[in-house]
């Protein structure tokens, strides 16, 4: 997340499951016969089943790749205009992706009958990019309720629900959300080196922002050097409020601000059984907007830097499951966000900490956000200079990268535990309490 300095802004699969489209960019294929509509799996007049829906799946997910936007559609309740004009959406906007692989999967599905229609929960949607990548084909997803009907002897959708942060309870579904920019906005997109710029009608200036992200991607790439990463980086940009709240549902989360410049959002994936994969995430995207940017007077090229910093370790961050658990330390991820800026915070902190603000220890996770956060974000920007006055910029890089594959708990954070001594030990040569002191000394001094 990035926020202003001192505002008061807190800071494979096989080929029946998925259609494979590996190094293709969808935009401009050539068309195919349209395939053929019919009901695989279920009795003319029976109750749809769970196979009679993944043909039909598997029928939009060959049609889309194929760019036959007619087939995609075809199976649609076509008297609900509403339906059609948001999966016609969906179509417009993958078809200029690149996509390594697209499709369904309703192997967990449960059906329900209600009077004529059957509900199938939870239909998991795979939208894998090439930037992003997942081990053992491992794929980022969003969950979804699929209503079927038959209508003049054949199987129609009439309703497609997506899972999201307000439904989840009511669709009685455990998944992953669906709220990706592509079933929300009109999106234009401009494809650099290993990036994906993608902005919505506000950005009609997206291609400027090219040569900016190529820099900032290559200075932070630069620094990751060979450690483990995604294959690329996938950038939404907008200068309209409502579209930043609803991308991925961030206007929904405890931490966000509306006055809050970017998000870096990292991807949860599905294996290609439909079951979510727990141990590792599977891409990231990153969601800028521009208008707060102009607002602060800030500089677009240091947000992006600051996202890509937080999406570069995506890959090797230990996954966030909820609950007690808080996710990798804030003060390491935000800390060498900004640490890559390379903002000078240094009157500001050195100020704070004569005051009386500094208490010794890096901030903690749980309310890292809710008070006093651009102090945290300045104070956490310190333990990597010191690490780096010290060992040198490669040590400060392995700090980070060994630290976030970690999380920190409400009731043990990371620092306290004999995991975080022996990082210290590994990559600084000392245990973590002479690093702790060390490093306050180094903060008191205002170095």
């Amino acid at each position: 997340m990035r926020q202003q300095p001192g505002s008061r802004a807190c800071g494979g699969w096989s080929r029946r499951a998925l259609l494979l489209t590996t190094g293709l960019v969808v935009a401009g294929c050539s068309q195919q016969e349209r395939p053929r509509l019919r009901d695989e799996g279920s009795q003319s007049t029976g109750e749809p089943t769970k196979q009679a829906l993944q043909a039909l799946l598997d029928r939009r997910a060959e049609a889309l790749r194929q760019g036959d936007e007619a087939a995609f559609l075809a199976d649609l309740n076509h008297s609900d205009a509403k339906l059609v004009q948001a999966q016609k959406l969906l179509f417009d906007n993958l078809r200029k992706l690149k996509l390594t692989t697209f499709g369904y999967i309703a192997e967990q599905a449960i059906g329900t009958p209600e009077g004529e229609v059957h509900r199938f929960t939870p239909v998991q949607e795979v939208v894998q990019l090439t930037a992003d990548a997942g081990p053992g084909g491992v794929a980022p997803a969003s969950s979804f309720r699929y209503s079927l009907a038959r209508r003049d002897g054949r199987l129609v959708i009439t309703e497609i629900l997506p899972l999201t942060r307000d439904n989840a309870d009511e669709m009685g579904a455990y998944g992953l959300r669906s709220d990706a920019p592509w079933h929300l906005s009109p999106l234009t997109v401009h494809h650099v080196d290993n990036a994906c710029l993608i902005g919505d009608a506000s950005v009609p200036d997206l291609q400027r922002y090219a040569d900016a992200a190529r820099g900032e991607i290559r200075h932070v790439e630069s620094l990751w050097g060979d450690r483990l990463r995604f294959p690329g980086h996938v950038l939404f940009l907008t200068r309209d409020a409502e579209n930043y709240r609803r991308w991925y549902g961030l206007g929904g989360s405890s931490n966000f601000k509306p006055e809050i410049e970017g998000f870096q959002i990292p991807q949860q994936g599905v294996r290609q059984n439909g079951d979510i994969y727990q141990d590792q995430y599977a891409g990231s995207r990153i969601v800028v907007n521009l208008k707060n940017i102009a607002a602060f007077g800030d500089d677009p090229r240091r947000v992006i830097r600051h996202e890509v910093a937080h999406s570069v370790g995506a890959r090797v961050t230990a996954l966030s499951p909820g609950g007690w658990v808080l996710g990798a330390p804030t003060w390491a991820v935000e800390g060498f966000a900004r640490w890559a800026e390379q903002v000078n915070d240094r009157p500001y902190l050195n100020s704070r900490v004569a005051a009386g603000a500094f208490r010794g220890a890096v901030p903690t996770s749980k309310d890292f956000y809710d008070r006093d956060a651009s102090f945290k974000y300045a104070l956490s920007s310190t333990v990597f200079y010191f690490v780096e006055r010290t060992k040198g910029r490669t040590a400060a890089v392995e700090f980070y990268a060994s630290v976030i594959k970690y999380n920190d708990t409400e009731g043990e954070p990371l620092v306290q535990t004999p995991i975080f001594n022996a990082v210290c030990k590994r990559v600084l040569g000392m245990t973590s309490s002479a690093f702790t002191q060390q490093w306050a000394t180094f903060v008191r001094s205002g170095a």
